[in-house]
């Protein structure tokens, strides 16, 4: 929650101010809980958006109905829209796209291993709506700190930010992150441990200034099946990794997406949402679709 409040706006920003009242009243608008970013050729919609009247003196907040100038069928080069009260108006900046991007950046259990064409971005692709488009930024044995998967040794280079697809995220220009890492580095976490919090704050804190109005699922990892032809132990992932994810995403007041928790709610998770013959890790055509719509279930309630 910290960093989110700290590269948010202020819950009410001065706008305008009317010429009549200079003295008495400022015009504000809560915009915290509303939309920003909208689709060409849709309307401006102003759910969540808020309008008050506040006394110089008092303080006092007094809601007021607002109208909205410009706001239909908006276009590509479009960059506000016009708050009315009265007297009062303000340009509410927008942004306008083509399409919302939900980005998808984990390692391979986002990426599909042997599978992409049955990975949970694939199916997501096919659940969202005509006004999104998926992205897939996995990369099969990547990790966090660079440790663990099947670039270990090379660790720190070898971390997700600084691999190319981390690259290829950002100029993606997502909307929406949803962030699924952790599993390869719990393969070595003795040595993952000391940087693991700080690079996983790293990364996020990466995407946040470059997309600060973006929205954010933390994925806490799955289980996996012990043992497994890679040597990713359940315990580490249970016992450590899946504590930092969930507080990870408290601490930055994302969404928590609690895969292992999900995953076992189902008592037969292993033979139907894990491959079978020694993999144990990856997710089946059932997983990934049950990945999938879970994702989905959450990005779709975000105001963009």
């Amino acid at each position: 929650m910290k960093k989110l409040t700290l590269l948010s706006v202020a819950l009410f920003a001065v706008l305008s101010t009317g010429c009549n009242q200079a003295e008495e009243y400022d015009f504000y608008i809560d915009d915290s809980d509303a939309w920003h970013t909208f689709i060409e050729g849709d309307n401006f919609n102003s759910d969540g958006l808020r309008t008050f009247l506040r006394g110089t003196k008092s303080g006092k907040l007094k809601p007021v109905e607002f109208e909205v100038e410009n706001g239909e069928n908006l276009t590509a080069d479009q960059t506000s829209v016009t708050i009315k009260y009265g007297e009062y108006s303000a340009e509410y900046p927008i942004t306008v796209k083509k399409e919302y991007h939900i980005a998808c950046v984990g390692d391979s259990l986002t990426a599909g291993h042997y599978w992409a064409n049955e990975s949970y971005p694939t199916y997501l692709g096919q659940t969202v709506d005509a006004k999104y488009k998926v992205g897939n930024f996995g990369v099969n044995g990547i990790s966090i700190t660079g440790y663990g998967g099947s670039f270990s040794s090379t660790a720190p280079n070898q971390r997700y930010i600084k691999q190319d697809v981390y690259t290829n995220c950002v100029n993606y220009e997502p909307d929406v992150f949803a962030i699924m890492l952790g599993t390869n580095d719990a393969t070595e976490w003795s040595k993952a441990e000391p940087t693991f919090l700080s690079e996983y704050k790293i990364l996020l804190d990466s995407f946040i200034e470059q997309f600060p109005r973006a929205k954010f699922i933390i994925m806490v990892s799955p289980p996996v099946v012990t043992p497994n032809q890679f040597g990713i132990p359940n315990d580490e992932i249970r016992d450590y990794v899946n504590p930092i994810q969930r507080e990870l995403a408290e601490e930055y007041g994302f969404e928590k997406l609690d895969l292992r928790e999900e995953f076992e709610a189902n008592p037969n998770f292993a033979t139907e949402y894990l491959r079978p013959n020694n993999d144990n890790v990856h997710f089946t055509k059932a997983g990934a679709q049950f990945v999938a719509g879970r994702v989905w279930d959450i990005a779709k309630e975000f105001k963009l």
